[in-house]
């Protein structure tokens, strides 16, 4: 045990200042672990946590490697490659994520959403980001080799040749996303807070954040966060729910009704329920009164629609669902039956 520690303090007084680099540098980005995480300016627990992960596990790595470096004496042991690599792993991720925190700082837009509040990002935060994490990757990139020593594939291909190759390697993993988010950001067709509606994915929900290759949505009728990706609200039909030009978001809500009943009293009956689910909801315009129309005479019955002004889109299930309600208490009152009456009857063949 003794002839152990001599050598270990005999193997620390011998150590290279790039060791030395390495072990300050661990220690501070340990230190200071906390106040990297919380550079996006978000309130978001979970991402926080997340990146704090991250960076912890890199601490772990670079100490391990560290550590290793000073223990093992044999040659054939590649400790400076794997300490060099892992400090140059956890360098290139602290400085994505100040440089990431400081553009989001700087050209975000702060937007709140069901009392979370985040600094979210713009065309212009997006693109200097794309451009930041380009240079990381090939600084990143050409120092690995060089540490490796496999530097015949710079003089192979260059700088340029090697980020062309990392692309086209990996280009099915990322790429189409994140250029996607660029699009939707670029296009301001999406921002956080909005609600949408991906009828082919089931989809309906408030946008929480735009990310780099995904899209996170807050589902209205279970309150789950839901993930997608972000090429898929370009490749597929998308809703937004939102006020434009045209004037403010109008919805509606189909009943079936059987004939013989008075035209009056079917738009007596859709009114009054407007009427009760405006007491027991929010979201709808006050300004504006809803729209009674009769859309189809089919086979079984009559197709009416209500439609009506939607101020907070966010409540729009709630809404749906009050006027429903609504509807199917009145029925005895104005005695209108919502089930769709059958036509089918059975016949007798003497």
């Amino acid at each position: 045990m003794t002839q152990f520690a001599d050598i270990l303090i005999e193997r620390i007084q011998d150590m290279s200042s790039i060791e030395y680099f390495t072990f300050t540098i661990n220690a501070l980005v340990f230190v200071f672990s906390n106040q990297i995480a919380r550079l996006h300016g978000e309130d978001d627990k979970t991402k926080t946590k997340m990146r704090l992960r991250i960076l912890h596990s890199f601490n772990l790595v670079v100490f391990l490697s560290f550590i290793l470096s000073i223990i093992v004496v044999e040659n054939s042991y590649l400790d400076e490659q794997i300490s060099e690599s892992s400090l140059c792993l956890l360098i290139a991720y602290v400085f994505y994520n100040i440089a990431d925190g400081l553009i989001l700082t700087r050209y975000g837009e702060e937007i709140t959403v069901m009392g979370s509040a985040r600094t979210v990002e713009t065309a212009t935060s997006r693109t200097l980001e794309l451009i930041v994490l380009t240079i990381i990757l090939i600084t990143s990139g050409i120092t690995l080799i060089n540490i490796w020593g496999i530097t015949g594939i710079l003089e192979t291909t260059g700088a340029v040749g090697f980020l062309a190759l990392l692309i086209f390697t990996t280009k099915d993993y990322w790429l189409n996303d994140f250029l996607s988010g660029i699009l939707i950001i670029s296009g301001n067709s999406a921002k956080r807070g909005d609600v949408i509606s991906i009828p082919d994915l089931n989809v309906l929900g408030i946008i929480m954040e735009i990310g780099g290759l995904q899209t996170r949505v807050r589902d209205l009728a279970q309150g789950h966060d839901i993930e997608i990706p972000n090429n898929a609200m370009l490749n597929h039909r998308t809703d937004f729910y939102k006020d434009n030009p045209g004037g403010p978001h109008r919805e509606f809500v189909d009943f079936n009704i059987g004939y013989g009943i008075e035209s009056q009293v079917v738009e007596d009956f859709l009114n009054h329920a407007y009427k009760d689910a405006k007491n027991n909801s929010t979201g709808l315009d006050d300004t504006l009164q809803p729209i009674i129309s009769l859309k189809e005479n089919g086979n079984n019955a009559v197709r009416w629609r209500l439609t009506y002004h939607v101020s907070s889109p966010r409540h729009l299930l709630k809404i749906r669902d009050e006027i429903n309600l609504s509807a199917y208490n009145l029925q005895e009152q104005y005695g209108i039956d919502l089930s769709t009456p059958n036509l089918e009857r059975s016949v007798s063949i003497e």
